[in-house]
């Protein structure tokens, strides 16, 4: 147990208590924040990432999706295949797997 405990409101509108200690600390960041960054860079708004500073000085990252959209579906398999160890595809073969969902429910609407 740390000595600290971080209270974070998320966009998703839950309120996460986190001991960072029970966190994996990371010098560099893990490759996932990599496809949130192009995702949210793409301009889809499902997907958000905020950043807290701790007490001790490190920084935690906190990611929110809506997995009401495709890409919050997306990264959320993404998380978890990266959290069992699998490879990841391409980030640009993940943003093309947002933008054919985006198309077919487009089309869906229009039919």
């Amino acid at each position: 147990m740390s000595d600290s405990i971080v209270f974070y409101h998320g966009r998703d509108d839950v309120l996460h208590v986190i001991d960072p200690d029970s966190l994996p600390h990371f010098d560099k960041h893990p490759p996932l924040i990599d496809f949130v960054i192009a995702v949210i860079n793409a301009g889809y708004k499902g997907v958000a990432v905020d950043e807290k500073k701790l007490a001790n000085g490190r920084f935690i990252l906190c990611l929110s999706v809506n997995h009401e959209t495709p890409e919050g579906q997306i990264i959320q398999a993404l998380a978890m295949a990266a959290n069992a160890g699998k490879s990841l595809p391409s980030i640009q073969f993940a943003l093309e797997q947002i933008e054919k969902i985006y198309a077919i429910h487009k089309d869906d609407d229009h039919a």
